[in-house]
């Protein structure tokens, strides 16, 4: 396998590095010998110089003591002079020795020396001459004397520098050996120099590998992710993508592509004239200002008509990456989420048939509480037969009525919580409501079981829906009894109560035995007149854990299948929608005190005593009963034929328009069902015999309304509508209105 160049370089530049290290070694070998030799001779070239640089000074000093004596005649010139050609004699001697070494360093013998050797040996002989002689001898003749010795001197001096340079020309063994040393030395710097470069070069193609590597690991991350991706500069040009983006959004193969505009994408991205996509200029000023915001994200539909999640989200390069392209930008992802929202929306649905489920459950409870109350007055009452029966038997028949009216009641509650509506409070006298509630739940919760009720004759009214409040009086007496199975007591009390400011409920007075309390709402209860009713029992009570979770909707102790969760969640909902409130107090085996907090009435309003209405009795009026119920049918014709009508039945609409069709457009009323089967429902029914009877008077049954409800958006002008259950007096008011509207217009 062929090495990579880099190891080559390496290895290469470990032999050269030995290679110099050798080198240097032996040249540092020789080098020491020859410093050495050389020492050697600078220390006997330092003696030599030392030499003429004494004869030198001697010298200068002699001719300037010659020419003071020359001017100033002075014997002590003289003396100087003399002393001075003493020493110039003295320094011949040791002029040989000079000679030599300068021989030695220079290889060559120069003339100078020569000169010099004569010049010395001239002035040794001046020393003979006695010294008045030597100062008279003449002046021409001696200066010329010493300025050839001088001359002489610089010479020498000059040779002998002369002579260490060629010394050291000569040698050219040390020539050569700089010579390959400088030759090592370059190669060594070149080999050195492309090892440095080939490791750089290898640094620089690994970083640009991983790089790539980087590149194709977030390129699969991106192919890979559920969701589309895409990213942009800071100048809304487009980086880089997945093929999940351009899916997502319903894109065309090829439209996106590299320095893409946001623009376009915008424009490509509009449904129903509104673009999917934020301004630009939105996202610019948040980049501008450089501010980690939050993400925008937006539900909406797509283009393709799928249901979408579109983020956009800013990001920012830290401060200490350096050369970072696009040191800003961001990040826009788009997300099917169909399939979410399906499964949310099935979700919700399961959800809301549990939640049926639970109140069907809760309401079928209710109903057959009432159905046994009304079973067994009317089994009572069937069975008085003697004259002394008959008092008991029209109690039972009034029990039975009043639970007849409370399934009424109860279904029109079921209603108004279907559709939102909040029932219509009233003025209602509690002595009234606990004389009825007494009686019915004496039956209800059996014989084990005393109830105790106040009268509350002195009670002030309360504004509430009175169905709702003996719905209520009868959940918490219902819950009573199950917290007793062995027996007990339930004891319905009533107060007046008054409140100068706002009162913490939980902070007042309570019979320590209950220690535990909770109330619907823990704000302070606002000041003003208030009615306080306590329902309570001495049965086993409840723990905090329990009470904690009271009042939440579907929670019950019961087993399962016992019990719905629904009565304390439709209380706290009764009183909420009074303005009142609900707190419980209880406690493990000291029973459970319920108290419900109802405003005052600001007027007393006696409900008034209605009494039946009656049609009017001619007996040229004809009436059509339109009802697929053949009992429900039959007792409307029966009141409406007591009434004095001339009644005729049908069973659908198609069977009323042809009745009024053979029947020569003889009807004055039409009382029918809205919810009829075949073609024709109650509404256009009653359209269509308006067409042909602009006369006639119309009466719309249905169970899917209340009296106090909002009337049906499709429900024909001049229309009377009555809500089911109804009694005689109900339908009687009714078809009244409907035959005044007719003969007033």
């Amino acid at each position: 396998m062929a090495r990579h160049p880099a190891k080559r370089a390496h290895v290469l530049a470990l032999l050269g590095a030995a290679l110099l290290i050798v080198t240097f070694g032996t040249l540092a070998m020789q080098l020491g010998n020859e410093m050495a030799r050389h020492g050697q001779l600078d220390r006997q070239s330092a003696g030599a110089d030392a030499y003429m640089r004494d004869l030198e000074r001697e010298v200068g000093t002699a001719r300037i003591c010659h020419f003071a004596w020359l001017a100033r005649h002075e014997d002590s010139d003289a003396t100087c002079f003399v002393h001075a050609i003493g020493a110039i004699a003295t320094a011949r001697e040791a002029f040989p020795s000079v000679v030599a070494l300068q021989e030695r360093l220079s290889h060559t013998h120069p003339p100078s020396l020569d000169q010099m050797g004569h010049a010395l040996d001239r002035i040794a002989d001046w020393q003979a001459t006695p010294h008045d002689a030597l100062i008279h001898t003449e002046t021409d003749t001696t200066l010329a004397e010493l300025d050839d010795a001088l001359t002489t001197l610089s010479s020498v001096d000059t040779a002998k520098r002369e002579g260490r340079l060629a010394d050291m020309l000569r040698n050219t063994s040390w020539q050569k050996r700089l010579d390959a040393l400088g030759i090592v030395i370059g190669v060594l710097i070149m080999i050195t120099a492309g090892w440095v470069l080939d490791r750089t070069s290898l640094a620089a193609a690994r970083a640009e590998a991983r790089s790539r590597n980087l590149a194709l690991q977030l390129r699969a991350v991106l192919d890979s992710l559920t969701m589309g991706v895409a990213v942009f500069s800071t100048e809304g040009r487009l980086r880089h993508w997945n093929d999940r983006f351009g899916a997502t959004l319903g894109l065309e193969d090829g439209f996106l592509h590299q320095e893409m505009s946001y623009e376009k994408l915008s424009d490509a991205l509009v449904v129903d004239g509104r673009p999917l996509l934020e301004p630009f200029t939105h996202v610019e000023r948040a980049l501008q200002r450089g501010e980690c915001a939050l993400p925008v994200m937006v539900e909406c539909r797509g283009i393709n008509g799928a249901d979408l999640e579109l983020c956009r989200t800013l990001f920012f390069a830290p401060d200490d990456v350096p050369d970072a392209e696009d040191r800003r930008g961001f990040v826009l992802t788009a997300n099917d989420i169909t399939l979410r929202l399906r499964s949310e929306r099935a979700l919700g649905e399961a959800q809301k048939l549990r939640a049926v489920g639970q109140l069907t459950a809760g309401i079928a409870h209710d109903f057959k509480n009432l159905l046994t109350i009304i079973l067994g007055n009317l089994e009572l009452a069937s069975e008085a037969d003697s004259a002394q029966d008959m008092a008991r038997r029209q109690t039972c028949l009034e029990a039975a009525a009043h639970a007849a009216r409370r399934s009424e009641t109860l279904t029109g509650q079921l209603l108004s919580f279907t559709r939102r509506e909040k029932p219509a409070p009233d003025t209602v006298r509690l002595a009234d409501i606990f004389a009825l509630t007494s009686n019915l739940l004496a039956r209800v919760i059996g014989p084990r079981i005393a109830v105790n009720c106040d009268k509350a004759e002195t009670i002030w009214p309360v504004q509430v829906n009175p169905a709702q409040l003996e719905s209520a009086l009868l959940n918490l007496a219902i819950n009573a009894r199950d917290a007793m199975p062995k027996g007990g007591t339930v004891s319905i009390r009533a107060a007046n109560v008054s409140f100068s400011t706002g009162m913490n409920l939980l902070a007042l007075p309570v019979d320590s035995d209950r220690a535990l309390r909770v109330a619907s709402d823990s704000t302070p209860l606002p000041a003003g007149a208030w009615v306080r009713i306590d329902v309570s029992d001495t049965g086993c009570g409840m723990g905090p854990e329990v009470l904690q979770q009271l009042f939440e909707p579907f929670f019950t102790t019961k087993d399962e299948g016992a019990g719905t969760g629904l009565g304390m969640a439709m209380v706290v909902n009764f009183c909420r929608q009074s303005g009142g409130r609900v707190v419980v107090a209880s406690a493990p085996d000291e029973g459970t005190q319920i108290t419900l907090w109802l405003p005052r009435a600001v007027e007393q309003r006696p409900s008034p005593v209605r009494e039946p209405e009656s049609a009017p009795a001619a007996a040229t009026f004809r009436a059509l009963v339109v009802e697929d119920d053949p009992a429900i049918r039959d007792i409307v014709a029966t009141i409406l034929g007591l009434g004095g009508y001339r009644v005729t039945e049908a069973a659908d609409g198609e069977a009323a328009f042809d009745l009024v069709e053979d029947a020569g457009n003889s009807y004055d009323l039409l009382v029918t069902d809205i919810q009829l089967p075949g073609l024709l429902d109650g509404f256009r029914l009653a359209t269509l015999l308006r067409e042909r009877l602009p006369m006639i008077g119309v009466v719309c049954m249905s169970g899917d309304f209340t009296a106090d409800g909002p009337r049906p958006a499709n429900a024909p002008p001049a229309v009377q509508l009555l809500p089911k259950p109804f009694r005689r007096d109900g339908l009687l008011k009714a078809v009244s209105a409907a035959m005044e509207e007719r003969i007033s217009a």
